[in-house]
């Protein structure tokens, strides 16, 4: 019997866009109750190149699998290499098949003996599935210690997930008293119930420990932390057979240059709330032997390239996780440490092609990487407001991406009166870290004067001071420090201020950037415009500096400092500057 199926919205929003003809991609799902949900997607661009789906997979989370295969055009035939895909399908015994046709209608089929069969399917929105799904991020260290050569470090790695495998290790899920141990076919649980599952774990924990609870981003993905526990005890026999089969190796063979470091594990599962824990072991057994597989890729790539055959030049592999907004799902990259952005444009411009993101901002730079830390402020607030329906003749332009909320009296630093447009570059500089442009720290009030005065822009006096700035030094010091070009507007009131509602609606249309505005003696943030082309009526979206209070969503939202306002909230008379930083295309 074929499973119900379900589509992530993602995915049809995805598939919508795609502008290719009679190709082929690759469709990825996961299984629960009863249901193929498909969470993801790629394109078939390698032919030539044998299972380049299978190692996609390694970098997807646990649990997402090979379902099917989606065609771009208008009759369902099989070739060989879509053939070849769909024996490779082991997550259901009926392959999924999606044609989407130049009108970009799209049917599913499932292959049941042989045969197409169509089928019906849902359209899971995105906030049912972050509602219905957790992840797992399993993380330990693992020593390393084996000869400097690609032989070794695979006959090594291999023998970790052998071990991992065969129920050497055992999970804790951080913060409970929950320990899974044992091998797929056994798996005991201790701390809870046998019974229980995932969902009601999590909805469980105690409200006094709210850092060890739900975590929530701007997608609102709940993330339970997981603990890989290597089992110390040993079999003497054993550990003599081993040293006894070292020694006689070495007098055979030259000696050889070895390598030893620390390798962390650093891997995401998704499951659905329903799963029961006893069912998470095998979970994290795969994801642990996904991330090693990850790590193993790394270090083989390096020591296959010259100079490094003896292993003095080894990195150790770095995991970044990412969400892009485009997915809806996580990407996890391993690279080496140290090893610049810039130099591995290649890669990441490969894998925007696989996943068919557009390629004209970053993606997958080590700032883009998903982070549960702010440092204790608010990220994205303005997503806790809920969005209007839509109206006719009306434009919702909105700021696309991650940003912090910086404010009066952050760092436990007073600058209560003057530092409104310090605090507002901060998030505009926060945004262009969250979107992987720099890896520079947001500066700090110091860091701002400083920049000012070396550029000739200020006075040494100015150092120490409590003096305002305004749109034009926002600029300098953002093309100063990260590159970045800005675009400055004049308004000579407040009414006229709102003619260029035009231009602020294009600016987040092309660039995505928070707005820095400057007027008297305040500056805030526009986050967004709400337009409406007939009547000309519009509205801002403000995140106001001059809040003084803790981070707290709920306060910042219900008093108004991030909240939309009309045109009446700017001063009528007053002169205002717009500092509008520009994104330039590249990933």
């Amino acid at each position: 019997m074929s499973p119900r199926l379900k589509i992530s919205n993602y995915v049809i929003e995805r598939l919508s866009k795609i502008d290719t003809d009679e190709s082929t991609g690759c469709l990825y799902g996961l299984m629960y109750d009863g249901t193929l949900l498909v969470v993801g997607l790629s394109l078939d661009l390698f032919e030539n190149e044998k299972n380049s789906y299978r190692q996609l997979l390694l970098n997807l989370p646990a649990e997402i699998e090979l379902c099917g295969v989606v065609k771009f055009g208008e009759t369902l035939t099989t070739g060989n290499r879509m053939k070849e895909i769909l024996q490779d399908v082991d997550i259901t015994d009926n392959p999924l098949v999606m044609i989407v046709n130049e009108k970009k209608e799209m049917k599913a089929h499932f292959l049941v003996h042989d045969k197409f069969e169509e089928t019906k399917y849902e359209v899971l929105s995105a906030d049912d599935m972050w509602k219905q799904f957790v992840h797992v991020r399993l993380n330990t260290v693992l020593p390393l210690s084996c000869e400097a050569t690609i032989s070794g470090v695979k006959n090594v790695l291999q023998t970790k997930r052998k071990k991992i495998a065969s129920g050497q290790v055992s999970f804790h899920l951080d913060g409970t008293s929950v320990y899974l141990f044992g091998v797929a076919s056994d798996v005991g649980l201790t701390g809870t119930s046998s019974e229980a599952t995932i969902g009601e774990l999590i909805d469980s924990l105690s409200p006094e420990q709210p850092s060890k609870k739900k975590k929530h981003n701007t997608n609102n993905v709940e993330i339970v932390p997981i603990n890989l526990v290597m089992k110390t005890t040993k079999d003497i026999l054993s550990d003599k057979l081993v040293k006894t089969a070292v020694k006689m190796m070495t007098t055979q063979r030259k000696p050889a240059f070895c390598i030893s470091m620390p390798l962390r594990i650093d891997t995401l599962a998704v499951i659905h709330r329903n799963t029961k824990l006893l069912e998470l072991y095998t979970v994290l057994v795969e994801a642990a032997c996904r991330s090693l597989r990850l790590l193993e890729s790394v270090l083989l790539e390096q020591l296959g390239q010259e100079g490094i055959g003896d292993g003095a030049g080894l990195r150790l592999p770095e995991t970044y996780h990412f969400l892009p907004q485009e997915l809806g799902h996580f990407v996890t990259r391993v690279v080496p440490k140290g090893i610049p952005d810039e130099s591995m444009e290649k890669e990441r411009r490969l894998l925007h092609e696989q996943l068919g993101i557009p390629q004209n901002k970053p993606v997958f730079r080590r700032g883009n990487a998903f982070s549960e830390k702010s440092g204790g402020r608010l990220v994205n607030p303005h997503e806790a407001i809920p969005l209007q329906p839509s109206k006719p003749d009306v434009t919702l332009a909105l700021v696309r991406g991650r940003y912090t909320y910086h404010h009066y009296m952050q760092d436990n630093f007073n600058d209560d009166g003057w530092g409104c447009a310090y605090r507002s570059m901060q998030t505009i500089f926060s945004w262009f870290r969250y979107q992987g442009y720099t890896t520079v720290e947001v500066p700090t009030h110091k860091d701002i004067q400083q920049c000012l005065v070396k550029i000739g822009d200020k006075p040494s006096s100015f150092l120490g001071s409590k003096q305002w700035i305004g749109s034009t030094e926002v600029m300098f010091c953002l093309e100063t420090l990260l590159g970045v070009q800005s675009r400055i507007i004049f308004a000579n009131t407040g009414a006229e201020l709102q003619s260029y509602a035009p231009e602020l609606v294009h600016h987040f249309q092309t660039h995505g950037s928070p707005i820095m505005i400057g007027g008297g003696v305040l500056a805030h943030t526009i986050l967004g415009v709400e337009y409406n082309s007939v009547t000309n009526e519009v509205r801002y979206l403000i995140l106001d500096p001059h809040y003084t209070g803790a981070d707290d969503l709920n306060t910042v939202i219900n008093k108004g400092w991030c909240g939309w306002k009309n045109s009446d909230f700017w001063n009528k008379t007053a002169h205002y500057n717009l500092c509008l930083p520009q994104t330039k295309p590249g990933i």
